[in-house]
């Protein structure tokens, strides 16, 4: 299991109702749950434009998952950002085994993080059989431009301003 793996399932609510999805895990030293990566800084972005400010990583991070709230991905090992072909390959071969776990996570909201990977989701979706899932979007990746990251930033507002029950 990668370190970055290891790492995630400590942040892993005992019932997922909001799955993002994004493309591989991050690097040991360079990931979400160490709060130092592209999607990490987007992501409590919108959670304190809508939820006000967190004083640590720490903070977020338990905020995170009291919500419900849990990052995972398609692909099953890091990949670099310009190795294409083995990115492709991580993605179709990461459909079965996200299928699995949809099954065990049975969410309410999947938030797929990266238009790319939204035909590969949807096959997983779809082996999985689930019959969850009430609200499913796409954001863009927070990465290569200022247009992107607002356009995540945004996405993420608008889902989670519905799907965000701290009730």
């Amino acid at each position: 299991m990668e370190p970055a793996t290891r790492l995630a399932l400590q942040y892993k609510p005992e019932t997922v109702k909001i799955l993002f999805i994004g493309e591989a895990p991050g690097r040991a030293d360079k990931n979400f749950y160490l709060g130092n990566n592209n999607l990490y800084r987007t992501v409590f972005v919108a959670f304190k434009e809508l939820y006000g400010g967190f004083s640590s990583r720490e903070e977020f991070l338990a905020f995170f998952k009291a919500a419900g709230c849990f990052l995972d991905h398609l692909g099953l090992e890091h990949t670099e950002r310009h190795d294409m072909e083995k990115r492709k390959s991580n993605r179709q071969n990461g459909i079965i085994s996200l299928s699995e776990k949809l099954k065990r996570y049975q969410p309410e909201t999947v938030i797929i993080v990266m238009k790319a990977l939204e035909k590969q989701l949807q096959q997983a979706i779809d082996l999985s059989g689930i019959k969850t899932i009430k609200q499913q979007t796409t954001v863009s990746y927070p990465a290569g431009s200022n247009t992107n990251y607002l356009a995540c930033v945004s996405g993420l507002v608008a889902i989670l301003q519905t799907a965000v029950d701290l009730g």
